[in-house]
């Protein structure tokens, strides 16, 4: 069997998966990229419309079963894990099956009564069979996730991105002459081969590798009443506090085309506009959370698993919350500062969509609460305070929605009042989780290298930018791709050795 199959501990389970999000990221960027090209933002705009619904009944079909799954894995660790994992993918085959055919029969009536465009219908329907596929998947992965064998679930992440790319660039171009809402379902069938073909991927890891490291099956293949009780005590809390989540998206890809509309803009100048604040701004806004998303992946096992443990495991909880949460604010934060000093380069070179650079730059303001809130989530998870989530997403969502409905419709603000109102959102989300953390682990955080040390960075990388403005104007003014590349590694080189000096860079430790 492969190496990347083998078990990993929190660092190098995220280091690992780390390089697979980089790879994936990397390819999906460049993919957005390229459907603005093609596409343009109005079309990116109806693509970034269907995402939070399919987003919410991919929440709905899953029934948290993954997160569930995995933190009873990593807790058992013994021949019982395969009831489970058994157990959750009887659950996951007819909730997402019967979920995907009402979904289907139904969206026509939805998209006329409640969505901005009606364009986004054959979107829609196109999209929904990778509701099926990707719920089956949960379960596979939920099962890697707990026992630590991360590679698998970066590999198959690296198979279903470059399926996903390659025939979604290449239908689009076949799909050259048509309408737009046409080309737009391209993106939807290339969503539905790539899931397709990751999910292949992990059906042949495990049939691989099932004896040697997945723990052979019992032949009893009965589905368990005992099990199913468990995975969703612990998954419905999680269901419904993700449906909160994605419900909020949901609200707010219907909301903000709506608030615009309201503003003065008509609804094909609404879409475009909400297309270059998700399809835009957001896409880039949400590159550094490669390193959070792979890191969350290994946080939550970890902390789930420090619990088990009688005399270290509160020692243990207290290290790896800290080490998480100051590898997320020193990373990320280097990631907000690159997309805050050259947002207009990025958006005007890359997209060719210049306005967009103003949404950007208010986002990186509330970004690195966002991602901090990501891995807080994780650690909550961990510690099973899934209700707390819920209620802490609710009051977040409260607070999206007003600000998205105060602000957007004034014309002095537009979607900078959106923009501003996420960052809002972020923030709250942020003290709450937090708050949550402190009163369900009890542990002391160390202020001083998750925050203190990588703002003093940030500070210092600020002043050596800016003092180049003063020196040399034109290094600011007329950047091109080069001199931003330059400029950009002159950045990430300060901001490091800013680390370095003041003894704030993660330490890599060994495995527990």
């Amino acid at each position: 069997m492969m190496s990347l199959h083998k078990k990993t501990g929190l660092f190098w389970g995220t280091v690992l998966l780390l390089g697979s999000n980089i790879f994936v990221k990397g390819l999906g960027f460049f993919y957005r990229v390229v459907l603005v090209r093609l596409l343009g933002v109005e079309g990116v705009g109806l693509v970034e419309m269907v995402s939070p619904v399919f987003s919410f009944l991919l929440v709905l079909g899953g029934c948290g079963i993954q997160t569930s799954l995995s933190q009873i894995v990593a807790a058992k660790q013994g021949s019982e894990s395969h009831i489970y994992f058994r157990t959750a993918l009887m659950i996951l085959a007819i909730s997402s099956t019967l979920l995907t055919a009402a979904a289907y029969f139904a969206a026509p009536w939805l998209v006329r009564q409640f969505a901005p465009d009606e364009r986004i219908l054959f979107c829609l329907q196109l999209i929904l069979p990778a509701i099926i596929i990707i719920c089956l998947a949960s379960a596979f992965r939920g099962l890697f996730q707990g026992l630590k064998y991360v590679g698998a679930i970066g590999m198959s992440q690296n198979v279903e991105q470059i399926t996903r790319v390659a025939v979604g660039i290449w239908l689009i171009g076949q799909m050259a002459v048509l309408a737009l809402p046409e080309k737009v379902g391209a993106v939807s069938l290339a969503t539905v081969c790539g899931e397709g073909i990751g999910f292949l991927y992990l059906l042949y890891v495990y049939f691989r590798g099932r004896k040697e490291y997945f723990l052979a099956p019992s032949r009893n293949h009965s589905f368990s009443f005992k099990a199913a009780r468990e995975l969703l005590a612990l998954g419905l809390p999680l269901t419904a506090s993700r449906l909160v989540s994605t419900g909020i998206m949901m609200l707010q890809a219907i909301l903000i085309p709506l608030c615009l509309k309201l503003g003065g803009w008509d609804i094909r100048a609404a879409t475009e506009i909400y297309g270059r604040f998700a399809g835009v701004a957001l896409a880039l806004l949400h590159l550094p959370g490669v390193f959070t998303s792979a890191l969350s992946v290994s946080v939550l096992p970890a902390v789930a698993e420090s619990m088990t443990y009688d005399i270290t495991g509160r020692r243990l909880m207290r290290q790896r919350i800290n080490d998480s949460l100051q590898a997320a604010s020193s990373f990320t934060l280097l990631g907000m500062l690159l997309l805050f000093l050259f947002a207009s380069p990025l958006c005007t070179l890359l997209f060719d969509n210049p306005p967009a650079a103003v949404i950007l730059r208010i986002l990186t303001i509330g970004g690195i609460f966002l991602y901090l809130q990501v891995t807080l989530i994780s650690v909550l998870q961990g510690l099973g305070e899934v209700k707390i989530l819920l209620v802490n997403n609710i009051i977040c969502g409260v607070v999206l929605i007003s600000g998205i409905l105060l602000l957007t419709p004034l014309p002095s603000l537009g979607i900078s009042g959106a923009a501003i109102a996420v960052d809002i959102s972020w923030l709250c989300g942020f003290c709450l989780n937090l708050y949550g953390v402190y009163r369900k682990a009890k542990i002391k955080l160390d202020w001083s290298n998750i925050a203190l040390k990588p703002a003093a960075a940030a500070l210092i990388v600020l002043l050596f930018y800016y003092s180049q403005q003063f020196f040399s104007p034109s290094l600011i003014e007329n950047q091109n791709m080069t001199t931003m590349l330059w400029q950009g590694i002159m950045v990430i080189a300060v901001y490091l050795l800013s680390l370095i000096l003041s003894g704030g860079l993660i330490k890599i430790r060994r495995q527990k």
